[in-house]
């Protein structure tokens, strides 16, 4: 079977047999034009912005007689080809079609029922029309009076529609690496509306030009400017702006590596008129401190190049021109530098007086964190902090921290999440501990920076542990240079020590306290620049936002609980994400919960990787086990032995058994995590879909277990 359009949405809503689905996926797996294809397919269906297209609409491509050809496979052989480069060519046509094949596709397999009673009244109705017989050439032929009177005008004969094959037809474009030769880049991805969007493109960056050289001063320095920049770009530099965080994150451009985008270094300002107050007016100012405990902040001559580009569109700059020593006061301070980045979330555990009962709450711009407290950045959220002395972290994502008090320097407790950390003249150093793992970073000069992810998986658990609920995780750390010469140590809790330096674009791994050697990053990892990976995403964003704007101490868990509800399933696993963060488990395997509604079924990876960032903390693991037994009393071992993965041994020993045997369980829940789990393993899909549960995918899982092919591959560790 070829990987054309046409095949490519058939395998996408699950309509194509077993064995055919699996010869697809592997040509999908095989080509990135495809891949990327599918993504935009995806993307397209979910973008309100849109225009529907005209229902009288006559150019080619766009009839509908000549769409429903398309969908029915039933369109001329010499038409297809045309056919398929039309929608590839149109975002708009690419997602009507993409959503009509999924409609009709889910139509199949779900019969329209008419009631007996609604039979009866259609067979019951008087027929009115008159008719009569005539005889011609010897042959009888009926005529309807009705049809006949309204006729006026002879219609030309019609092509009779062909029936469908029984196998989906090969003719159209192959989507593989080579599609640029038959479809031109330029119309890939892009609408007919390219000129307009050009045009206004055009304007803003005009606009953009001239506020810049007014913010910047007299006409000399922008011509200065300007020849730098010509001469980086000759010396093989590239004046490529790099692309602004969307709205509702901080609004930033966060680092990224010069081996990776090739740019150069701007020259260092020394001017004080490019001076700026470190909050922009937009936000709210933080409390006046006491000159005692008085928070330094940065020479702005001293901020380095990078960090001006890295940090673009910002208001951060110095007050002061010689800073004095602050030594460290164990605290940190959200110092949001934009209008956006402080109306992200950050939430902070708060303890009543009364009853000692914990509460969440959500911070304001310019609140100070003390030794011992926990904040939480919910994902896509994305904002700054400020640690005493002067380190900076930016919080890229889903984080779950704590500062930790310490006599000689900052030290702060990461969970799961990630950070990009920038050295100033007041500080450059500053020790993280990731679940177990005391990394510290120490910068040379006041410009450096790096980037630091941790990220949490499950651990093995024997069969007593699956009865005991004795859930465990291990995490893995990720150290990248960023900016600067960057030198690190890293300690384990079982005495290991490690030493090093890293480079530009290089990074290091440690998994279970075991250092990997340096790599050089291929590419820029997303989350540098946006905490938001799909754009579906960003109103899921805004909804949480809206919802959690001046909620009081106890209404922030009550709130998130009803979004879970959420008519949109995006903010719908949004609130359930930073539930988990929090230690709220309910409302996952219950019987409307998360993992039973059909509804998120594309949210159900995204979900089930949050469960293990958020049980790095101890006190999570019991709440977990908790939830699990009382949302689902007589089935939570069941329920365990499919969520968290098997071991090489327990494979061979019947894990996979019972995998497999998941896929025909009657509860969706653990048809989900068995498939995620069979998935993760093999790599395959064999065309299973949880949420329909077809008979004949669970028969080729079955094939599988009994050749013993249910395995690791080699290399997995």
């Amino acid at each position: 079977m070829r990987l054309t359009l046409r095949t490519l949405l058939a395998y996408r809503d699950g309509v194509l047999d077993p064995k055919d689905s699996a010869t697809l996926e592997a040509k999908i797996l095989d080509s990135s034009t495809a891949q990327r294809i599918s993504k935009r397919i995806t993307d397209e269906m979910q973008n309100r912005r849109l225009a529907p297209i005209p229902v009288d609409a006559r150019e080619f491509g766009f009839e509908a007689n000549l769409v429903a050809e398309f969908l029915d496979d039933t369109i001329p052989m010499e038409t297809l080809p045309d056919m398929e480069r039309k929608c590839l060519e149109n975002n708009t046509l690419l997602s009507e079609v993409g959503s009509c094949h999924q409609i009709l596709s889910r139509a199949l397999s779900i019969p329209a029922p008419v009631p007996a009673s609604l039979r009866q009244r259609i067979h019951d109705l008087p027929n009115h029309r008159k008719s009569k017989t005539t005889k011609n050439n010897g042959r009888t032929r009926r005529v309807d009076g009705a049809v006949s009177q309204s006729v006026a005008v002879a219609l030309p004969a019609t092509k009779t529609v062909r029936k469908s094959s029984v196998e989906l037809r090969g003719t159209g474009i192959e989507l593989n690496d080579g599609l640029g030769r038959q479809v031109p880049e330029y119309l890939s991805g892009r609408d007919r509306g390219w000129l307009k969007n050009a045009s206004i493109g055009s304007l803003l960056l005009g606009a953009l030009v001239v506020v810049g050289a007014f913010a910047i001063g007299p006409f000399d320095r922008v011509r200065d400017l300007l020849r730098k920049s010509n001469g980086a770009v000759a010396a093989g530099g590239t004046d490529k702006a790099p692309a602004a965080g969307p709205v509702g994150t901080n609004g930033t451009t966060p680092p990224v590596p010069k081996k990776l985008t090739e740019a150069t270094e701007p020259e260092k300002s020394s001017d004080p008129d490019d001076l700026q107050p470190i909050i922009s007016e937009s936000a709210s100012p933080p409390p006046a401190p006491t000159p005692a405990s008085a928070i330094a902040v940065s020479n702005g001559s001293e901020k380095s190049g990078v960090e001006s580009s890295l940090l673009e569109n910002k208001d951060t700059s110095t007050a002061s021109k010689a800073p004095p020593t602050v030594t460290a006061k164990h605290r940190m301070q959200w110092l949001p530098d934009t209008k956006a980045s402080s109306e992200s979330i950050v939430l902070k555990l708060g303890v009543a007086p009364a009853d000692s009962a914990s509460f969440w709450t959500r911070m304001s711009p310019g609140e100070l964190i003390h030794a011992g407290e926990r904040i939480v950045v919910p994902p896509t959220q994305r904002t700054e902090m400020r640690v005493e002395p002067g380190i900076r972290l930016l919080c890229a994502g889903d984080n779950d921290l704590e500062l930790i008090k310490q006599i000689d320097a900052p030290k702060i407790a990461l969970y799961s999440g990630r950070v990009l950390i920038f050295a100033t003249p007041d500080a450059r150093e500053l020790t993280l501990d990731c679940n177990g793992l005391e990394v510290t970073v120490s910068f040379t000069t006041t410009d450096g920076s790096c980037a630091l992810e941790v990220q949490n998986s499950w651990s093995t658990l024997s069969e007593e542990n699956v009865k005991n609920g004795n859930v465990a995780t291990r995490p893995t750390v990720r150290l990248i240079g960023v900016e600067g010469e960057l030198k690190f140590s890293s300690k384990h809790r079982s005495g290991a020590l490690e030493k090093g330096a890293l480079g530009v674009g290089q990074f290091i791994d440690w998994s279970d306290g075991i250092a990997s050697t340096l790599h050089e990053l291929s590419e820029a990892p997303w989350w540098f620049r946006t905490s938001i990976s799909r754009a579906i995403d960003q109103p899921a964003a805004n909804d949480l936002q809206r919802t959690l704007v001046g909620r009081s101490a106890g209404q922030i868990e009550e709130e998130l609980a009803e979004l879970t509800n959420h008519r949109r399933g995006e903010t719908a696993a949004l609130a359930t994400r930073t539930r988990l963060m929090l230690g709220q488990y309910d409302r996952l395997f219950e019987t409307d919960g998360i993992f039973n509604r059909k509804g998120l079924h594309i949210h159900w990876q995204s979900i089930l990787s949050q469960i293990p960032q958020s049980l790095a903390r101890t006190e999570h693991r019991d709440a977990f086990f908790k939830d699990l037994q009382q949302a689902a009393p007589n089935r939570y071992l069941a329920i365990l032995s499919v969520l968290v993965p098997p071991s090489k041994e327990q494979l061979q020993s019947g894990a996979d058994k019972i995998l497999v045997e998941g896929l025909s369980s009657p509860h969706l829940d653990e048809r989900v995590l068995s498939y995620n789990q069979l998935n993760s393993i093999t790599g395959k899909s064999l065309g299973y879909q949880p949420e329909k549960s077809p008979l004949d995918a669970i028969t080729q899982w079955r094939k599988l277990l009994s050749k013993n092919e249910i395995r690791y591959s080699p290399t997995t560790p």
